[in-house]
């Protein structure tokens, strides 16, 4: 166990990062938002098909209902969404496999929208730990966990971490590339939400490719902006769909791990 008392590694964290798009503008017609995943682990895997809603009234998102909506990957295999609730569509007739090339359609009425994604090998977590933290005025007292793992050498890697207490997921999303720790081992203090002793948090590492990573890394802009006063509009998210869709499609492969904080300083 560790005291912290310096950030010694810095990436990208992203503060109330919520995938939930509110852009364009209330000047705007309203655009299409798909968001889906297929993992590595079994599903269900889920897509969520909306539409826009007013940026700086945000309280609803209406949902699309009666689409068609199928992922087929790089040998031909395809699999049929179901509609689960208006704008849920789900499968779980699959599990992803690392190292294909997966595409999503979705038909929405006359339009049509389509998106596809490489499933990088999955990076396997080292170990976890947890170190103390005084606080201050820009973050809480309390315990945060340092991940470790590897990078794989000579390969450009794109990541996603994942944070949970419990079962239940933290807001705040870290997105990082290997540009300054190719082949290297890397530690993380995954700073963003204090644990308490006895909490249990898991870990989620996600290898993405690069369009996922050009989402997210667009996508916190969006949501790091504050709606202050209509002289400030946001642009959207870099998407990887096509057809005027926001949003986006990734195959993703995730390794996971769980600590249970202990009472020590």
């Amino acid at each position: 166990m560790k005291k912290i008392t310096a950030i010694l590694f810095f990436i990208l964290l992203f503060t109330s990062c919520e995938e939930v798009i509110y852009v364009p503008l209330n000047s705007a017609d309203p655009a299409i938002v798909i968001e889906g995943q297929v993992t590595n682990y079994p599903g269900p895997y889920k897509v969520r098909i909306t539409t826009t809603t007013d940026f700086y009234d945000p309280s609803k998102v209406p949902p699309v209902d009666n689409a068609i909506v199928y992922v087929e990957d790089d040998l031909g295999h395809n699999w049929y969404f179901t509609e689960q609730r208006p704008g849920y569509y789900n499968n779980d007739q699959f599990t992803g496999e690392p190292g294909r090339t997966y595409s999503l359609d979705v038909k929405v009425k006359d339009n049509f929208y389509h998106a596809t994604s490489y499933m990088p090998p999955p990076v396997p977590i080292d170990s976890l730990d947890q170190g103390y933290f005084a606080g201050t005025r820009f973050a809480d007292a309390g315990y945060y966990i340092i991940l470790y793992f590897t990078d794989p050498p000579d390969t450009t890697n794109y990541y996603r971490i994942r944070l949970y207490k419990g079962d239940q997921a933290g807001t705040v999303i870290y997105v990082l590339d290997d540009q300054l720790m190719d082949g290297n081992p890397v530690n993380l203090l995954l700073f963003g939400s204090a644990y308490e002793a006895g909490d249990t948090a898991v870990v989620e590492l996600q290898s993405i490719d690069e369009k996922v990573y050009r989402f997210l890394l667009t996508l916190s802009n969006v949501n790091a902006s504050s709606p202050s006063g209509p002289e400030y509009t946001p642009a959207n998210p870099e998407t990887n769909l096509s057809g005027g869709a926001l949003g986006y499609f990734g195959a993703v492969s995730l390794s996971r791990d769980t600590i249970v904080l202990t009472h020590s300083k």
